[in-house]
């Protein structure tokens, strides 16, 4: 039979394991018992994957609480609704702002409160909480603004190939165009320089014959040279001889000559009158009227 010792150590035990199991609960649970806490809802924009309920709750890199609800927000489905559990008076202001931070490497994600300022009020417990722009969110503004960059460059880049292979080409077609024209220069270089060669031995095996060619040219030059110089002086001298005596003979002649050129005169002056009756009156060729004879003066 059970003795009264034996039932009082069974009581005991009994005691002694819900009073352990009690502790566990409250320090491994989170149950606070004899602690108020702070409710917040926090809107976030972004996708908020890696975040469970239970997640901790920082401020300022400090626990205060643990995520108490997730879901969609009722009035945009595009944005997430998280509750939030925080100790009782802590220092949540008007201008704290919530953010989304990585908790160590496993991916699961925490929420930081900060920015707060003891110059704004504090928020009530059913509040909302703004959500501010965190490391992971300018990460990804970053990381998206880098991959339309490098979509950016690649078409960039992609052009310059393509270009750089269109000026190629081109300028194989340009060298080959070159070639051709070139081509005939290069045969007709080549035919130059055999003509050269071909007329300088030509010249040297030719050189003392061209030599006395050209002697004998300047020897037949210089005596061309006297002899020209010789008659054209003899030339000169016999036309001033001859002016000379045409002066004298013209001086010596003057008034018979100045007699002519007057009976010259008088005899077209004649003729003109003569024609002028001819062609007034025709008959006076075959009736002239006799006319007194003239004296020369």
């Amino acid at each position: 039979m059970t003795t009264k010792a034996t039932r009082i150590r069974v009581g005991l035990f009994a005691a002694a394991t819900l009073a352990l199991l009690a502790v566990v609960v409250v320090v491994f649970g989170g149950i606070r018992f004899w602690e108020r806490s702070a409710h917040y809802r926090i809107v976030f924009d972004t996708s908020v994957i890696g975040l469970e309920p239970g997640a901790q709750v920082y401020m300022n890199g400090i626990k205060v609480g643990s995520v108490d609800e997730l879901g969609i927000a009722a009035d945009d489905v595009r944005k997430v609704a998280v509750v939030i559990e925080v100790k009782r008076g802590t220092p949540v202001h008007t201008d704290t702002r919530a953010m989304l931070q990585y908790a160590g490497i496993t991916g699961l994600k925490v929420i930081d409160l900060r920015d707060g300022t003891s110059a704004s009020a504090m928020l009530p417990s059913g509040g909302q909480i703004p959500a501010g722009t965190g490391l992971l969110d300018k990460l990804e503004t970053q990381a998206q603004t880098i991959v339309d960059q490098s979509t950016v460059l690649l078409k960039s880049a992609s052009r310059l190939t393509d270009n750089a292979n269109r000026v190629t080409d081109n300028a194989n077609r340009l060298i080959d165009s070159l070639v051709e024209v070139t081509a005939p220069a290069k045969l007709a270089a080549t035919n130059f320089a055999a003509m050269s060669s071909s007329l300088k031995a030509m010249v040297d095996e030719n050189r003392g014959a061209l030599r006395e060619s050209l002697a004998a040219i300047r020897q037949t030059a210089n005596g061309a040279s006297e002899l020209l110089d010789g008659q054209v002086a003899q030339l000169f001298g016999d036309a001033g001889d001859f002016v000379s005596q045409l002066k004298k003979l013209v001086a010596s002649n003057e008034g018979p000559l100045r007699a002519a050129v007057f009976d010259l005169r008088q005899a077209s002056r004649s003729f003109k009158e003569l024609a002028r009756d001819v062609r007034q009156k025709p008959s006076r060729l075959l009736f002239a009227s006799e006319q007194a004879e003239r004296k020369l003066p």
